[in-house]
């Protein structure tokens, strides 16, 4: 049994705690009301088994505006780091503001972290002393045995540079400059689809990505863009870490109750109240990263899809993923259905996608969360190969993609499969639950195999 295997992996670690690693964990993401949280939190369980996490980096100090990291060499004091960022990210800052960041940056403050990494570093130490910020980064680097960076979705090669990514090669070079092994995991890799590819990026990718003890990556598609274009890099293969979480749903261990007011997070808002009831067979429609880009045609595309899918009999519940998919709550609000928050608690939005019959989406890991339940899904598109490439981790043998904003033909097409699927029942819930209990050995061999890289 995997759950066994678990068990008996913790124990040996925690028998042992004097010989435990420590080390700095990079992209920390629970931070987020994304549901990508649980993946998070599924690698941290994961790398605690064998190693002292001593440190911990979290994903919105990727972010500029989440934290007080950010700009440096301004003349405001560090405590006025965050009011700095404000006035900067503010569009409708008056015009006084608008000239006294024009000075700042005439004057030389900038943000940290630089197209160039071997700069972002420089940067860091250079101006450790005067932001606590940055000192907790190096201090923390400074103290481990080993940085594990979380890559997650955020290596995308794009033009502008995602500060994501940025930061992300920022923290492999600080650990090569540290001599500190730096490993890689649990990552996408790719161009991006819509700005194409950004060559100095991969560039400094190429050369970073060359020096870290091993890169995992947790889909084909970008082990085969690794093994293109960057063949010298030590890397693999292994599945998305949330997969690990498959013994938490597997045998019915965890469900949502019957009545969905329990699982309803703070503040608990009345037009959420009394629409969501467990007890009886639903699917669930989720939204994407791409639909935030147009709120307006997003609404407008899944009021069809969901008067739609109403018509196979079943009720129909949303679930909002990710802050962009707030647009689900004006749908979930005209059609008078019922709406899982982005906030609510994290197994609990597992377990209603786990039960659920069906679930159609542009969101990779509530996709993941649904597969350890057994439940099939369609996708619709997203940034990147992500979905496609999910698809395939899953073994589906038509892994195709849906639009994003999908119109009447394409929502007829999403009906078709949806029954074919329906059909298939109990039986293809297994074959899901098969494949996904297969990832979930896969990936709970990371901690060994970076203990071995490590030795």
């Amino acid at each position: 049994m995997i759950d066994a295997s678990i068990a008996a992996m913790r124990t040996d670690a925690l028998a042992k705690p004097g010989l435990k690693r420590k080390i700095l964990f990079v992209g920390d993401n629970r931070v987020f009301v994304n549901w990508g949280r649980g993946a998070s939190l599924a690698l941290s369980q994961l790398l605690s088994l064998s190693f002292q996490i001593a440190g911990r980096i979290t994903g919105d100090a990727f972010v500029l505006g989440r934290t007080e990291l950010g700009y440096i060499k301004t003349f405001l004091p560090p405590r006025f780091s965050k009011l700095f960022i404000r006035l900067l990210l503010n569009p409708h800052k008056p015009a006084i503001f608008t000239w006294y960041v024009k000075l700042e940056r005439w004057l030389g403050a900038k943000d940290f972290i630089a197209e160039d990494p071997a700069e972002s570093v420089d940067n860091i130490i250079a101006n450790k002393h005067r932001y606590p910020g940055l000192a907790r980064i190096y201090d923390q680097a400074v103290a481990a045995d080993a940085m594990i960076l979380d890559g997650d979705g955020d290596i995308i090669f794009s033009n502008p540079p995602r500060r994501q990514t940025l930061f992300l090669l920022a923290m492999i070079e600080l650990g090569i400059r540290l001599k500190k092994p730096v490993f890689l995991v649990n990552t996408m890799i790719s161009d991006c689809p819509t700005t194409g590819r950004n060559h100095q990026t991969l560039a400094a990718a190429k050369r970073l990505f060359t020096s870290c003890y091993a890169v995992s990556l947790r889909d084909p598609e970008s082990l085969e863009y690794v093994k293109q274009e960057m063949p010298q890099v030590k890397c693999g293969y292994l599945p998305d870490s949330l997969f690990a979480w498959f013994p938490l749903f597997a045998d019915g261990m965890i469900w949502p109750p019957a009545n969905g007011d329990f699982i309803l997070p703070h503040p608990e808002q009345d037009e959420y109240w009394g629409k969501l009831d467990f007890s009886k067979p639903y699917i669930c429609i989720g939204g994407g990263a791409a639909m935030g880009s147009d709120n307006d045609r997003a609404i407008e595309c899944y009021s069809r899809l969901v008067d739609a899918v109403k018509e196979l009999g079943y009720a129909v519940y949303l679930t909002e993923n990710d802050s962009p998919d707030d647009f689900l709550r004006e749908v979930a609000r005209t059609k008078n259905i019922g709406m899982v928050p982005a906030n609510a608690p994290i197994l609990m939005c597992g377990a209603v996608l786990a039960r659920s019959r069906l679930f159609i989406s542009g969101r990779y890991h509530p996709s993941i969360f649904a597969a350890l339940g057994g439940t099939p899904c369609i996708f619709l598109g997203s940034h990147a190969h992500k979905m496609g490439s999910l698809a395939r981790v899953l073994e589906y043998d038509d892994p195709k993609q849906f639009s994003s904003f999908p119109e009447d033909v394409e929502i007829s097409e999403i009906i078709s499969r949806a029954r074919s699927y329906l059909a298939q029942g109990e039986t293809l819930r297994e074959r899901i639950r098969n494949v996904a209990k297969q990832r979930c050995e896969e990936v709970s061999t990371l901690p060994s195999l970076i203990e071995r890289h490590l030795n």
